[in-house]
């Protein structure tokens, strides 16, 4: 259901996870979690298209097993939990931060002149 503040949720979170078997582009939920510096464990499906990679700024796998295996990792490795955060705020803040959406704005619209 609709949460009016988010940021209380991700700030008491460990981890992200986005079990996704179908959908398209950018999915909000991931960029969401990785804007808050929270990793994510996600299908291939939940990861395309959104210039992810495995185990830089996400941990993807497509089975049950390798899924849950991910999730066990991530929890209990430090070292990959802050690889993951910082590899998902800067995948942000080079593919979707507001900085880069106005300046593409701008670009869009001064080639329309």
């Amino acid at each position: 259901g609709f949460i009016s503040d988010i940021e209380p949720i991700f700030n008491n979170i460990k981890l992200s996870i986005a079990p996704l078997r179908y959908g398209s582009g950018v999915k909000g939920k991931i960029n969401s979690s990785m804007a808050f510096g929270v990793p994510v464990i996600a299908t291939t499906v939940a990861a395309e298209g959104m210039g992810l990679s495995h185990e830089k700024d996400v941990m993807i796998s497509d089975t049950a097993e390798g899924f849950c295996d991910a999730i066990i990792q991530v929890y209990e490795d430090e070292t990959l939990w802050r690889n993951l955060v910082t590899g998902g705020l800067a995948n942000i803040e080079q593919c979707f931060s507001f900085e880069l959406v106005e300046k593409q704005l701008r670009d869009i619209i001064k080639g329309s002149l």
